[in-house]
């Protein structure tokens, strides 16, 4: 596809879809490998960290996209290079160091955003819609434009900095329309979407499926070591027997995995809630590992207790 962005800069071979998506895998292998080996090294302070642990992981994600995708190596990572591919300006030519950051920043902020522990569910819900607009609504749109914007294939990173991707070696080129109205109407569908997302998981939440887990999971919370918990109703079934349990996963800053007395202790909580009254079972969690975005690690042991176990 050939493109003259924004309709003012050089002609130039805008890159496929393909060919940008098989980068970015390959550049996201790299930046996970480097991950686990900095994870294998230190994994116990990634652990205690909780979710900052994704800070680092942001940080070595900015340096690498950030440095590779400016004029410092052309425009290109290790995958855009394997690929044949390369970021620049509306000019043609290769970013600057601060514009190919923010240009990463814009993608890589609700990426790594995404499935932290950033707000509580007593968190207003202002702040949630906005950390949701962030989100959601830069991950959906990032993704629409990645799939839909035929014409120039630039995606809100590249919006905001007005970059765009293309052949490295570039055929026959022509100027074609810049990129189509409607997609920004779209956008802005999707951002209400996203500010209205809060508002309906507030009422999930205070309905009576989840009503009955809130006081229990705001006590295992307050637990010594508990970064985070996460409270869940499930069902079994064994030659025809059905069970139910009810099952805390804790996440733990401190290797607390043998730690009987904590889990026990937690399997109480949820047998004294509302929820737990009519349970056959109370499964308990320890987690214990990090999680840097770029690479994870966890370590895991369950703990399993009959109602009359903790009477």
């Amino acid at each position: 596809m050939d493109a003259d962005i924004g309709g003012r800069g050089a002609a130039v071979e805008i890159a496929g879809f393909w060919r940008r998506l098989v980068a970015l895998a390959v550049d996201l292998f790299l930046l996970g490998v480097a991950g686990m080996i900095v994870g294998g090294l230190l994994f116990d302070a990634l652990a205690r960290m909780g979710g900052y642990a994704r800070l680092p992981g942001f940080a070595l994600a900015l340096l690498y996209f950030g440095l590779c995708n400016s004029r410092l190596r052309g425009g290109q990572t290790v995958g855009k290079m394997l690929l044949g591919i390369r970021v620049v300006d509306r000019a043609g030519a290769p970013l600057s160091v601060p514009r190919a950051m923010l240009r990463y920043a814009v993608l890589g902020v609700p990426c790594f955003l995404n499935g932290a522990p950033v707000l509580g569910p007593d968190a207003p819900l202002p702040l949630d819609a906005l950390l949701s607009l962030l989100v959601f609504g830069g991950l959906l749109g990032t993704a629409y434009l990645y799939v839909f914007n035929r014409r120039t294939r630039q995606t809100l990173h590249d919006l905001a900095v007005g970059s765009c991707v293309v052949r490295a070696e570039p055929g026959e080129t022509r100027p074609v329309a810049a990129v189509w109205r409607g997609h920004y109407v779209v956008l802005g569908l999707l951002a209400v979407l996203a500010l209205g997302l809060p508002l309906a998981l507030h009422r999930l939440a205070g309905g009576d499926a989840f009503a009955g887990m809130l006081p229990a999971y705001r006590t295992l919370t307050r637990e010594p070591h508990v970064l985070n918990a996460l409270v869940m109703r499930g069902s079994a079934s064994f030659n025809g027997t059905g069970s139910r349990y009810l099952q805390a996963s804790l996440r733990l800053d401190a290797p607390l995995l043998d730690d009987a007395g904590l889990a026990r202790r937690a399997a109480g909580v949820l047998a004294a809630s509302d929820d737990g009254r009519a349970e056959d079972a109370f499964v308990v969690i320890l987690v214990y590992g990090y999680d840097m975005g770029i690479a994870h690690g966890w370590k895991y042991r369950s703990y399993t207790y009959r109602p009359d176990e903790l009477r």
